[in-house]
């Protein structure tokens, strides 16, 4: 099965990721509004909000793949951040062990800067960990389930000394995509220049990711009628699909056409292939 060639600018216009390192000062709605303005797209979103002032990983949807972005795996992230509590903690050591104690799963309530409902939440801390400190501010790493707030982990550390908060922070990986494959906006901003101004798309494209190369579902291919059929969002045998038969009631999956465009999402059920998420026929 021959991989896809890349999609033209056009194509990933009309679906595609961008995996952006944030940067600190904007908002996670300017930033995705600045790029649906930059790109000349009708929707921009992303799944994962930094604060103004956090910086790092966020993968952003452009075009259909706004309604594909729940099917990227982000259920880990890593965070490096500062920590300034009121009194010194006596070591690293003593200061670690507060931090062990937010190890596991958790009860968090949004802080009130956050858009979503102020309700208690369980969510599981995987890694906590004190790289440096230097007098009542440290360094330090975090891995936890999506939708943990580092800020009001920094809060419940800093009860053990009077109080805490944290004063910086960075997203260092969302899931597999680390900071290391994330492009810069100012990168963006030259590369969309260069496609407008001279029409040369090069850059841009290296920029902007295939909707099925973040994904990880299981992905099948069809061609003529099929194709068109499911374009159209109606469902198809799982018989007339091959490989499908082995997928199981409920299960998620890729339908891409001859080329290995992404047609569709859809979802096993009643023997059928049923199209949740359609985005064309190609």
């Amino acid at each position: 099965m021959k991989p896809p060639a890349h999609p033209s600018i056009e194509e990933l216009l009309d679906a595609s990721f961008l995996i952006l390192d944030k940067p600190r000062g904007p908002s996670t709605h300017e930033v995705t509004a600045y790029i649906r303005k930059l790109l000349g797209v009708k929707k921009v979103g992303q799944m994962g909000t930094l604060d103004p002032q956090a910086s790092g990983v966020l993968v952003i949807g452009i075009g259909k793949a706004v309604r594909l972005l729940r099917f990227v795996d982000m259920r880990e992230k890593v965070y490096v951040g500062v920590l300034r509590t009121r009194q010194a903690p006596q070591n690293i050591d003593g200061l670690q062990a507060v931090f062990n104690r937010c190890l596991g799963q958790i009860t968090q309530t949004p802080p009130k800067q956050s858009a979503v409902a102020k309700r208690p939440r369980q969510r599981k801390v995987y890694e906590f960990r004190a790289l440096e400190l230097v007098s009542n501010t440290a360094l330090f790493t975090a891995r936890v389930e999506a939708g943990t707030y580092i800020r009001v982990l920094c809060t419940e550390v800093g009860k053990a000394f009077g109080e805490g908060k944290m004063i910086e922070l960075r997203r260092t990986s969302v899931g597999s995509f680390s900071e290391s494959r994330c492009r810069r906006l100012p990168d963006l901003t030259d590369a969309a220049w260069e496609w407008k101004e001279h029409g040369d798309a090069t850059a841009l494209q290296q920029m902007l990711v295939p909707a099925q190369e973040l994904l990880t579902l299981p992905c099948l291919r069809i061609a003529g009628e099929a194709a068109e059929a499911l374009g159209r969002g109606s469902p198809l045998a799982i018989s007339d699909v091959a490989g499908a038969e082995a997928l199981e009631k409920g299960e998620w999956v890729q339908i891409a056409g001859e080329q290995g465009r992404l047609l569709a999402m859809a979802q096993v059920e009643g023997g059928k292939l049923r199209p949740r998420v359609v985005l064309g026929a190609k």
